[in-house]
């Protein structure tokens, strides 16, 4: 990549690093600041990609060149840097209640990857994907932390989640409001990793249909609530750190 090109893509990335930092103020003070910074960025990249001799980016297996691949996620954190901020602030609203100094992941890397992918999914608008890394961590998170410890139970090598909630509950990790919500996440993720044909309720077209709402504000309500639910369960004091 010529020299030039290298220039403006470390300026662009810089730009939009300071676009970050500055953002939330912006649009508190509903200034087109962002929208404008990030505008005046993807204008330039054309100029860059004319630079370039097309003939010697092309690959094997694709025509679209790197900067060609910048440009669009460039593109698509211009559309969506808004409602992605407002979800930041979601998430960071409701980690206020984790443990002062960190969690404790039992299940190993599963259950913290689960959560990392949870976070970052919901920030980017991957609600479908959200909703099955929380059920995904609560089952990971509950089951691992009965096998933990001197009075460690042995579990079935594939055991149930309703049985792992029943255990928990016994031992007074988790309590029945607790139980009450993870049921309902389970029932949410249901449907979504296994098929269920439009007459059945819990498809997602058919509440679509049923309460005559777009199927993108469904999926949205669900993974807030899983979050919501993932959140909860990481602030319990089986899990919290605060010394």
């Amino acid at each position: 990549m010529p020299a030039c090109c290298g220039r403006l893509l470390m300026r662009t990335i810089f730009d939009l690093d300071a676009i970050c930092s500055h953002g939330a103020l912006c649009w508190q003070r509903n200034s087109p600041f962002v929208t404008h910074r990030v505008s005046s960025i993807l204008r330039e990249l054309p100029f860059a990609r004319d630079i370039m001799d097309e003939e010697q980016q092309l690959e094997i297996l694709s025509p679209v060149t790197d900067l060609g691949f910048v440009r669009i996620l460039l593109a698509d954190l211009h559309d969506e840097l808004p409602s992605k901020v407002a979800r930041f602030r979601q998430l960071a609203d409701l980690s206020t209640s984790l443990g002062a100094n960190g969690t404790m992941f039992t299940g190993g890397e599963t259950t913290y990857l689960a959560w990392t992918e949870a976070r970052s999914s919901f920030v980017h608008g991957n609600y479908i994907a959200t909703v099955m890394l929380c059920q995904g961590l609560a089952e990971h998170l509950l089951a691992s932390y009965l096998e933990l410890g001197i009075d460690g139970e042995q579990l079935p090598p594939r055991v149930k989640f309703p049985i792992t909630l029943e255990r928990c509950l016994s031992r007074g990790i988790i309590v029945d409001a607790d139980v009450k919500d993870l049921h309902r996440l389970m029932k949410l993720r249901n449907p979504l990793s296994h098929y269920r044909n439009i007459d059945d309720p819990s498809n997602l077209t058919h509440r679509a249909l049923e309460n005559q709402s777009p199927a993108a504000d469904h999926v949205r309500g669900d993974a807030s609530f899983a979050l919501s639910v993932a959140v909860r369960l990481l602030s319990l004091p089986a899990f919290r750190v605060d010394k």
